[in-house]
């Protein structure tokens, strides 16, 4: 399989300014993608863009991925990402990777370039769990679902993994593990709570962090690292305390 052949024959192709062995092409109109191959021309590292191509912001990810390439192809990791990237008056920090199975990007009409290709995109720290966190529907769910990486205009969602079930509403989660979900939903679901006796919350953060919430005629937060024992909080104290923890 040699990638480098089969991209630099798509329709509409064009060598990537200022990066050797590097390409863009647009499959539609507000389609926009770009690849480039790994130091040892091996494998491809793809970013797709929806209506928010950013030529220069495209370069300098796939520059990051070529550069940290053993660190991007590494093992059986399922999402997992290359720290330090800055970009200027752009606030993301990281650039995530996520390998075969998790994107989908050829799976359909090029089956053997996609098991060579990669999809790099620019993410925030507080989106990646730690690489065994996820099972491979759960990489698969936030890449697709929570991350939207085809949006280089977005900002942070950070990781988020609940187990919950509410009295009233009957709304839960079913087994331990949880589900993955936007922090919508979890700030939705603390605010359920309200007036429904043996409901909880419980939430963990992308490090690894568990926290919880009950309903006792009040809200009780458990898992405060600045408090030994679980304690009454008042609603919007809580709201604040949780996003800063899923983000820090």
């Amino acid at each position: 399989m040699d990638p480098a052949a089969v991209v630099s024959g798509f329709p509409g192709v064009e060598e990537f300014p200022g990066i050797p062995d590097c390409w863009r092409w647009s499959p539609a109109p507000g389609l926009d993608f770009a690849a480039a191959l790994s130091a040892d021309g091996q494998y491809l590292f793809q970013v797709n863009a929806r209506d928010s191509y950013d030529e220069a912001l495209v370069g300098a990810i796939l520059a990051a991925a070529r550069e940290d390439g053993s660190r991007a192809l590494a093992g059986n990791v399922l999402l997992n990402t290359i720290t330090g990237f800055r970009f200027p008056e752009r606030e993301f920090d990281v650039v995530g990777v996520a390998r075969p199975g998790v994107h989908r990007y050829h799976e359909v009409q090029l089956p053997e370039l996609q098991q060579v290709t990669w999809a790099v995109f620019p993410g925030y720290a507080c989106e990646f769990a730690a690489p065994d966190r996820y099972s491979l529907d759960d990489a698969r769910e936030s890449f697709i679902r929570v991350l939207t990486p085809a949006n280089l205009d977005r900002g942070p969602v950070p990781f988020l993994k609940m187990r919950y079930d509410n009295t009233v509403t009957k709304g839960g989660t079913d087994g331990p593990d949880g589900v993955l979900a936007k922090p919508e939903t979890l700030y939705r679901e603390i605010k359920l709570l309200d007036g429904a006796p043996g409901s909880y919350v419980e939430f963990e953060n992308f490090r690894g962090q568990v926290f919880r919430v009950d309903w006792d005629g009040a809200w009780v937060l458990s898992g405060d690292p600045e408090r030994a024992e679980p304690h009454r909080v008042e609603l919007e104290e809580l709201l604040v305390f949780a996003e800063k923890r899923l983000r820090g």
